[in-house]
């Protein structure tokens, strides 16, 4: 077994330390949470790409603030249904479906909540704003429409701000950047210190699992490749993950490769993929100077000629194609930079049969 509590790989999981978002939570607080207790509402917007911390840090603020509510919109066709919903969390269920929103603020004033004022979180909210532009009207305007304390916070993934009128009201804009690989591997190695076996997993695969999440600066993703390379290295029955492991989970969550994408590589192509494959089935990566090396293997077993120069080329067409990745390491001596070469997207046990099917039938 390698994975000895799971919580803190599932994407729900609420930690109890925000990394690298710090100014965020005071931003928040002194914009909405300090203000809503003297009876002054305001209205944010939080925005960034997914996987940066944008529902986390919400789900954490909540945990020391009782008045802060939280809800998706993806759940609800309109501004009017999700306020429904809201006065049935406060304690406040209505009698019938339609309610006017004149009636849904004087139920919402009268919880026992809107005395300390009431801050809503709405999550996935770009549609509501695109398409309910009268609810959010009546949302971001509550306070001096129906008199209520009531302050809201809009989560999306795009800035909501291009969306509305300035009849909306002033909106403060807290944008979510993406997250740096190095932010990215201290978050995971957090998570796998809370969840996993010890030495189950080396710095060498947060790492890789790091550069490989870098590329979208999400969080999110990073944790879910680390969750399932955890589970298939107990499904193999290993004690330890391995790259394959990490390439296996890549190839779940987002699977680039197919047989479609490499009928395009002639069979020259294949032959320099295979034979990166080959080094890479005990390592996470390989070099130019290896891939020259098992190239020429390879390429008497297939009874073809490779030229060094060529390789190169080939090299470059798999990358553009994005079915391998590189990188520059400096070793800070007089060796220079190298080039280190990795496959990320699947498994090269598995890319390995299909690039041998192809080159049976070439």
């Amino acid at each position: 077994m390698i994975v000895i509590n799971p919580d803190p790989l599932d994407l729900s999981y609420v930690p109890d330390r925000m990394f690298f978002r710090d100014d965020h939570i005071k931003a928040i607080t002194s914009a909405l949470i300090q203000p809503s207790k003297s009876k002054i509402s305001t209205n944010m917007v939080i925005y960034g790409p997914s996987g940066t911390g944008k529902t986390s840090t919400i789900k954490f603020i909540m945990k020391s603030t009782p008045s802060l509510i939280y809800e998706n919109a993806a759940s609800y066709q309109n501004v009017r249904q999700l306020l429904e919903h809201v006065l049935l969390r406060l304690g406040r269920p209505t009698a019938y479906k339609g309610m006017s929103y004149n009636d849904i603020f004087y139920l919402m004033k009268s919880s026992s909540y809107a005395s300390n004022g009431i801050i809503l979180a709405i999550d996935e909210a770009s549609g509501l704003i695109r398409n309910d532009r009268d609810g959010i009207y009546n949302l971001l305007r509550s306070k001096e429409i129906y008199n209520i304390n009531l302050s809201i916070i809009i989560i999306s993934m795009e800035n909501p701000v291009l969306y509305l009128e300035r009849r909306y009201g002033t909106v403060i804009e807290l944008p979510f950047n993406k997250y740096t690989k190095p932010e990215i591997l201290d978050i995971i190695r957090d998570r796998s210190v809370k969840s996993l076996v010890p030495g189950s997993c080396s710095i060498e695969i947060l790492d890789f699992i790091s550069e490989i999440s870098s590329k979208f600066g999400s969080a999110r993703y990073a944790i879910e490749l680390l969750q399932k390379a955890a589970y298939m290295a107990e499904y193999r029955s290993s004690t330890i993950i391995s790259a394959d492991d990490v390439r296996f989970a890549v190839s779940i969550i987002n699977p680039y490769i197919t047989e479609s994408r490499l009928s395009m590589l002639g069979k020259k192509d294949l032959i320099v993929l295979l034979s990166i494959c080959n080094l890479l089935e005990k390592s996470q990566f390989t070099n130019i100077e290896r891939i020259k090396k098992e190239t020429a293997v390879n390429s008497e077993i297939y009874n073809i000629r490779i030229g060094k120069s060529i390789i190169y080329s080939i090299i470059k067409k798999l990358e553009e194609l994005d079915i391998i990745s590189s990188r520059l390491v400096s070793h800070g001596n007089k060796s220079g930079v190298v080039k280190n070469i990795t496959v990320t997207d699947a498994p090269v046990s598995m890319l390995s049969k299909k690039i041998e099917d192809l080159l049976s039938r070439i």
